[in-house]
């Protein structure tokens, strides 16, 4: 699997594109905080992956696999590099925000916990605060230091 950084905003257009088919929030991805990562094999996009990052805390974002690669493991794979990559740059906990996957995330060691629950920085994010409706599944899971 080749794993890259998307750095340039005109590089966003087919991660945005897959965003878009999955209803994820996609507006506010040129945030500087916000790190976005492209999965790809033989050259076709396998999914997509993101960390919004304030300290040692950061927002899941941005994760969906595209259809021809669903049912494949690549979801999890995807986590588990984020959370790895997560672990090497010190931080220690990531949270997220579903709609529709609680129970994929679950399964990935995240716990539900409640709204108020969130970091204050974290909830001051356009994820948080704008993008995502008030009856999101939120969770968090502590993250193991490499």
């Amino acid at each position: 699997m080749n794993i890259e950084e998307i750095t340039n905003p005109n590089d966003l257009a087919q991660a945005v594109d897959l965003l878009r088919e999955f209803d994820l929030a996609y507006t506010d991805l040129d945030q500087p905080n916000i790190r976005i990562f492209r999965f790809s094999e033989s050259g076709r996009l396998v999914g997509l992956g993101g960390l919004e990052i304030y300290g040692n805390q950061a927002l899941l974002r941005s994760v969906a696999v595209a259809k021809e690669f669903q049912d494949k493991k690549s979801g999890r794979f995807i986590c588990n590099w984020l959370e790895n990559w997560a672990a090497e740059n010190q931080l220690s906990e990531l949270y997220l925000l579903t709609t529709t996957a609680p129970g994929f995330f679950a399964h990935l060691g995240y716990r539900v916990i409640q709204r108020d629950e969130f970091p204050e920085p974290l909830r001051q994010t356009a994820q948080f605060s704008e993008l995502c409706p008030a009856s999101s599944v939120c969770m968090m899971k502590i993250i193991e230091a490499i």
